[in-house]
């Protein structure tokens, strides 16, 4: 398959896994496009790949929100990255503020909603997420993407958009490792440019999902898409694949 979007042909590496959505919202959402990250943001390659995800709404130049709760709203982080969004074709990149003393869940409500796409900053997965259930704003995001709004997200951003990820009471301790819900517009588990780690993350994510579990490790530099029905489809850099083989990990499904 060559679907050309702008960021490069579609590799032949397009893979499903369970679907999780009910088929009326899997009808209105679109894909989620996932930058893997892995290097600095503000290159051609990731202002081609922010591009196609842009290029998927239905107005030229959209007005995209940014979700920065990952980084902690970081200001210089935001900047960088507005700065990318323009280039790729944004018309304006608004802060949806939700961390830190300038926090405000009713001017980011406000934002989001007014918002032709929005996109999920990379950082700390579980730094990101915890904001926005406890603003309730994760059920905001849930809303409007099942309501066809773009979401595209980098790094942190698209492990928050899958299942599943791990909060550990003891830094690499995996035996102090539990599971903490992600957004779950997609039905799959991520992590991203950890292949100088061999994924151990993503694997110990895989040990506590239990058997019949499968993750997908977006590499540095990779473009992917993934939607409700639980397809993913990358555009570069092929996805390591790995499953729970009745509680072995393996690169391989069951016979």
């Amino acid at each position: 398959m060559s679907t050309d979007t702008g960021a490069g042909a579609q590799a032949d590496v397009t893979t499903s896994a369970a679907a999780g959505a009910s088929p009326e919202a899997s009808a209105i959402a679109q894909p989620v496009y996932l930058i893997a990250g892995g290097h600095p943001p503000n290159t051609q390659q990731t202002i081609q790949d922010c591009s196609a995800a842009l290029q998927a709404c239905a107005t030229p130049h959209p007005t995209v929100a940014y979700v920065g709760t990952a980084s902690g709203d970081n200001r210089l982080f935001f900047r960088y990255l507005k700065s990318t969004l323009l280039k790729a074709g944004a018309a304006t990149v608004t802060l949806a503020p939700l961390a830190g003393k300038r926090a405000n869940p009713e001017k980011a409500q406000r934002i989001l909603r007014a918002a032709d796409a929005i996109f999920l900053s990379g950082g700390e997965v579980e730094d990101g997420i915890a904001p926005l259930r406890s603003t309730g704003l994760d059920a905001v995001l849930t809303e409007l993407y099942q309501a066809g709004t773009i979401f595209f997200g980098m790094s942190a951003g698209c492990i928050m958009m899958g299942e599943k990820w791990v909060h550990w009471d003891v830094e690499d301790d995996d035996s102090t490792a539990s599971l903490f819900d992600c957004l779950g517009f997609v039905p799959m588990t991520f992590d991203t440019h950890c292949e100088h780690e061999d994924w151990k993350e993503l694997k110990c994510a895989l040990r506590l999902m239990g058997p019949g579990a499968r993750g997908y490790g977006l590499s540095s530099g990779g473009f992917y898409t993934a939607d409700p029905a639980g397809r993913l489809s990358a555009y570069r850099n092929g996805p390591a694949t790995f499953y729970n083989r009745e509680g072995e990990i393996s690169d391989r499904p069951s016979d």
